[in-house]
């Protein structure tokens, strides 16, 4: 997963790019830019509630120096509402009372630094310090960063770009996960308010699978007579959509791992289209018919079948609009806010008592495939992991 908060950054691209130079070279033609490891000038930051996290941003010249430079790193509020602007994000800026810059000599400040290039060389390095995250003031539900730009040197240019380096936190996180203890298909019924066209939707829902053998098991489907849509999943094959008509072109041909966190996407766009992700990455786009809830007694979205015996399962979602490539890499393993007008289905699967399921938007009612006559099939039955941790690609229970 932490690979794909990197493939987030590469498919925004805020920042132009611009040529790394050796630092080979002297002169006075010299400029000031940060350096960044992607031309994206994005930075990935894990972060612990009670151990904190680090990063390290690093300003630098063109050319070697020959006599001390003084560049000044500041918060740069301003970099982030154009970033959220551009990648239609809500990123909202860490507190500078809440992390320290620490430059080479151990001093701390708040807000801003100052750094020496000494002669004879040709970059520095600032520690961007988070001691610890107080999850009150920094809920799950949001996302937070840090955004640092370079404002003064006391010898050369500053480059217009890249100039900013913006610091992700990417939060450590500790819940519980759904399993499958008897597999079965999980009927939503969706109220009246739901049951019209819905020209852009995106669904998405995080799973692991012991095993992905089986030539019939499903993710998420919607079944409501106005141009089904239905689901497969295989390890070698990939992800099949089947909106009306089966085929070799309707999977994806991506091969898949079993065992492994796949967190998948399918957005339909225009009414006309279905784009699968898993962790992140684009897998193929569909053409379809225009899918939507119908008034018929038996539509319901559904997750899972009777080939899902001991499969996991977490943060199962719907929103009423078309989420951006950014957006969704933005929203994989992190809980989200059941208030957001935009979401309309939200099944997190962390414990429930006595093992029940919760759907926290109110918009659907649970139910299964025998209980609304579709067929003769029992309920599926939800047991709970406790101490799951995340990002992660690998089933990681702490403690154990």
């Amino acid at each position: 997963m932490k690979k794909h908060i990197i493939l987030l950054f590469l498919s925004l691209g805020l920042f132009a790019a611009c040529d790394m130079v050796s630092g080979e070279g002297e002169g006075t033609d010299n400029a000031v830019y940060m350096g960044n490891a992607n031309s994206s000038g994005i930075i990935s930051m894990v972060v612990n509630n009670e151990k904190g996290g680090s990063a390290v941003i690093t300003p630098r010249l063109a050319n070697i120096t020959d006599q001390p430079v003084e560049i000044t790193v500041e918060v740069d509020k301003q970099l982030l509402e154009e970033y959220n602007a551009k990648t239609g994000l809500a990123l909202e800026p860490m507190s500078v009372e809440d992390f320290v810059f620490v430059t080479k000599d151990k001093k701390e400040t708040h807000g801003k630094a100052v750094v020496t290039i000494g002669p004879g060389q040709y970059n520095a390095s600032v520690e961007v310090k988070i001691p610890r995250v107080d999850e009150n003031k920094y809920p799950y539900s949001k996302r937070f960063a840090i955004p640092v730009s370079v404002t003064h040197s006391s010898m050369y240019k500053l480059l217009s770009s890249p100039k900013s380096t913006i610091i992700r936190l990417s939060r450590e996180l500790v819940t519980s996960v759904g399993r499958f203890s008897r597999a079965g298909s999980i009927a939503l019924v969706p109220n009246d308010e739901l049951r019209k066209p819905m020209n852009n939707w995106t669904m998405q829902v995080s799973m692991l699978y012991p095993r992905m053998t089986s030539s019939n098991q499903t993710v998420m489907s919607i079944s409501s007579g106005t141009g089904d849509f239905y689901t497969r999943i295989n390890e070698e094959r990939g992800i099949q959509i089947k909106n009306g008509r089966d085929g070799d072109d309707t999977w994806t041909d991506k091969p898949l791992s079993r065992g492994k966190w796949l967190n998948i996407s399918f957005v339909h766009k225009d009414a006309s289209s279905i784009s699968v992700y898993v962790n992140g990455e684009l897998q193929k786009t569909f053409e379809t018919s225009p899918i939507y809830f119908s008034n018929i007694k038996k539509c319901c979205l559904y997750i899972g079948n009777t080939e899902y015996s001991g499969v996991y399962i977490r943060e199962a979602r719907m929103w009423n609009r078309a989420l951006t490539e950014g957006e969704i890499i933005d929203k994989e393993y992190l809980p989200q806010d059941p208030t957001d007008p935009s979401l309309i289905m939200y099944m997190p699967f962390n414990t429930v008592e006595n093992n029940e399921m919760k759907e926290l938007t109110g918009n659907w009612e649970i139910s299964d495939f025998r209980t609304l006559d579709i067929w003769d099939e029992d309920p599926p039955q939800m047991s709970y992991v406790e101490n799951v941790q995340f990002p992660a690609e690998d089933l990681i229970i702490v403690g154990e």
